[in-house]
């Protein structure tokens, strides 16, 4: 599962309320329908390494399994060592002396060893090479065929995240705005490129679509529920030229959040 948002729009303050790092004002955080503050021993279920505030730069790779070990009674000391070995990593470095992609893959290993059956990722591409971000890609999608481990992953690499995940929640104003099933939307949305005759936008381009960008008269508009009473409406309006494009994660993202406003697009029209 993704979650997405812009920048300050809550997604690693929620990873942290989730985890009791930050203690809620109100709410509740449940597994299995079960209260996580009630029940504190639960939160061993999840786990999440906030990158922002690591305390284990000057320890040894090795070492730190000893302190996962003490939160999560499933950690998996061998397959954390295994996978030290895996990608040549010296178990007696320092954390603080790896690169930045050894350092992001050394936490995806804690988080993998950990047992936790759900994996919360906080912008886990941010900075690394692609050759990196394959390796991490690899890692949690054989995990989750393995193992069935749900991830939450948090990201603004939307191309990566759209080859990743299978549902996305979008968070805007501190509140979760859209649950997509991204199979499911592929089936009822379209993304159109548009130009109608001068000096008009057609209504049902405003009420039914988004538009997301403009060049001249050349509207790109997504359609996020394409029904045939939707595309009747739009042939009815004698496009002069209508072209359907593939539709991804960043046109959603477009959507959401920055679409122009109708005033400025029939400017532009």
């Amino acid at each position: 599962m993704g979650l997405v948002g812009r920048n300050g729009a809550g997604k690693t303050t929620l990873f942290q309320t989730l985890v009791h790092q930050y203690i809620a004002d109100g709410g509740v955080v449940q597994i299995d329908d079960q209260d996580t503050v009630q029940r504190p021993e639960l939160r061993a279920q999840m786990v999440f390494i906030d990158g922002q505030n690591l305390f284990f730069g000057h320890y040894t790779l090795l070492r730190l399994a000893d302190f996962y070990q003490q939160a999560y009674p499933q950690f998996n000391a061998a397959r954390y060592a295994d996978l030290l070995r895996e990608y040549k990593l010296n178990g007696q470095r320092t954390f603080g002396e790896l690169s930045k992609g050894y350092r992001a893959l050394v936490c995806i290993f804690l988080a993998l060893a950990s047992g936790a059956p759900y994996v919360l990722l906080d912008e886990p591409f941010d900075g690394l090479d692609a050759i990196v971000r394959e390796q991490i890609v690899k890692l949690v999608i054989s995990e989750v065929a393995e193992h069935q481990t749900a991830f939450l992953i948090a990201s603004h690499n939307l191309e990566e995240l759209d080859g990743l995940a299978d549902r996305v929640l979008f968070l805007k104003g501190g509140t979760i705005t859209h649950d997509y099933k991204l199979e499911e939307l592929r089936q009822q949305a379209v993304k159109l490129q548009l130009v109608f005759p001068v000096g008009q936008v057609p209504d049902i381009v405003q009420s039914a679509g988004k538009i997301i960008a403009t060049q001249g008269r050349v509207l790109t508009v997504v359609f996020a529920n394409y029904t045939p009473e939707v595309a009747a409406a739009v042939s009815a309006a004698q496009p002069v030229l209508q072209e359907e494009l593939a539709l991804d994660l960043v046109d959603l993202f477009k959507a959401e959040y920055i679409h122009p406003k109708n005033e400025e697009v029939l400017k532009n029209a």
